[in-house]
Parts: C-alpha cells; sequence; structure tokens
C-alpha cells in the first residue's frame, strides 16, 4: 500500500476522467486472495433452506410512499446533473 497522505479521493480521479488502477487507490496492483482458512475454501451453501424476505411494503403504503418521494428527488438531481454535463460537453471549443 502507498503513502495514506498521497491518496486521491475516488470522486477527484473519477472528475478527472483518467483511468483509475488500484494504485490510484492505494491498494496493491496485483492484491493476493486467498480464504484465510483453507477449508473455507470448499463451504456449499444450501440455497434451499433460505427465508423469503417478507416485503416490507406490503402492508405499508406510508413507508412505500416515503422511498417513492426519496427516489423521484435523487432521480430529478440526478437528471439536472446529467444535462448540465451534457451542455459543458457540447459547449467545449
Amino acid at each position: 500500500m502507498s503513502d495514506d497522505e498521497n491518496i486521491p479521493t475516488l470522486t477527484d480521479l473519477i472528475e478527472s476522467e483518467q483511468h483509475i488502477t488500484l494504485s490510484d487507490l492505494g491498494l496493491d496492483d496485483d492484491p493476493v486472495v486467498s480464504a484465510s482458512n483453507p477449508d473455507d475454501a470448499d463451504i456449499e451453501i444450501d440455497a434451499t433452506e433460505v427465508e423469503l424476505v417478507v416485503d416490507p411494503f406490503a402492508d405499508n403504503p406510508e413507508l412505500e410512499h416515503s422511498v417513492r418521494q426519496i427516489l423521484d428527488k435523487h432521480l430529478e438531481l440526478a437528471w439536472q446533473e446529467i444535462r448540465l454535463a451534457i451542455r459543458r460537453e457540447l459547449n467545449k471549443p
């Protein structure tokens, strides 16, 4: 790993529109990935016993409405940012 003080934020890298590598993020370019316990590598999961997740919106229309409002707000902000980015790109000399 490199020096923590020289690591740019991910936002800086994205805004500079350059290719982001693991070393840019302060990580090793060739990480060694291995199981901490060699016996864990052969674990099998039985998916037949998975519990069904209850729909949190089924009996709670107020929660669904709140979530939809949040999504609508963020979708609108995202759309405004996209339009602004396109305008900037089109106005480049």
